[in-house]
């Protein structure tokens, strides 16, 4: 009679036991808002076509890191919040303020810090990440420039924390200056204080990349490739650190397998076949 009082109370507990473990993750607040967007209500476990109004490169992973959860049958709630400073939310990742980013970062941001995050199996690997140097649609002399010479008269903006696309431009020999978010970026070039940043290119007809304050577009059959790889960053020093990177980590190695991460970035145009042909601009005087 105790054995079936105690099995009885374990079956009423069971719900409670396969509860979600509720964990804060960081996003930037521009991300967030595309991705709500793009979301639209819908379940974002069950979404298969990843073009549409708000879909972007980091808006997708901010997708495929959810369905990478889901993939493992594990059990976690992500609570968003918003952080638009990249330097910012490395720190806050090694000191454990949440457990996890959902949008990636560069491997090289992240080996420094290996003895306070994780890093998942590669969300783009290395090559993958090819950007158009964005300028608003009146900026003729930026959209007539085509040589390496002339790109490089030109003043771009970018941030000293996003390692990997400074010292890309400076290994150019880009004339860049220092902002410290994506809105800072965007507000000088529009402004015309800057005359491009650097964006992957867009899943549209003209690779436009449309904004609150209008409209980008790449300067034409030009590109530069940002080399290395961009991986999930989990916190080592958080509680649930280590489960985190298990559960994540199963997950994405899924996604990759069935091809869903190539598919996703095909769909939101970060691998665009448009610019596939583009000149990508070389390191020399040429």
């Amino acid at each position: 009679m105790r054995l079936i009082t105690t099995l009885s109370r374990l079956f009423l507990l069971w719900p409670l036991l396969l509860c979600a473990e509720t964990v804060d993750v960081y996003i930037p607040p521009d991300v967030l808002a595309d991705y709500q967007v793009f979301l639209d209500g819908r379940d974002v476990t069950k979404i298969e076509n990843y073009s549409g109004e708000g879909a972007r490169r980091d808006v997708i992973e901010v997708v495929l890191f959810q369905q990478a959860l889901a993939r493992t049958g594990d059990r976690w709630d992500i609570r968003f919040v918003e952080q638009p400073d990249y330097g910012a939310m490395l720190d806050g990742l090694a000191r454990g303020d949440v457990v996890a980013s959902v949008t990636s970062l560069w491997r090289k941001d992240l080996t420094p810090r290996w003895d306070s995050l994780y890093m998942t199996t590669a969300v783009i690997e290395r090559g993958q990440f090819e950007a158009g140097f964005y300028t608003p649609t009146v900026n003729n002399d930026a959209l007539n420039s085509r040589t390496n010479p002339e790109l490089r008269a030109l003043r771009g903006v970018s941030s000293q924390n996003w390692v990997i696309d400074w010292r890309t431009l400076q290994s150019f020999g880009a004339n860049v200056s220092h902002a410290d978010t994506w809105g800072d970026m965007v507000t000088q070039v529009f402004a015309g204080d800057q005359d491009y940043l650097l964006a992957p290119f867009q899943p549209t007809p003209d690779l436009r990349l449309s904004l609150d304050q209008g409209d980008l577009i790449p300067i034409p059959n030009v590109k530069i490739a940002l080399l290395g790889t961009r991986h999930y960053a989990i916190s080592r020093t958080h509680p649930n650190g280590w489960d985190f990177n298990m559960s994540l980590h199963r997950g994405l190695m899924s996604l990759k397998k069935d091809g869903v991460v190539e598919q996703a970035f095909r769909d939101c145009g970060f691998l665009n076949p448009i610019a596939a042909d583009w000149r990508e601009v070389t390191y020399s005087d040429s």
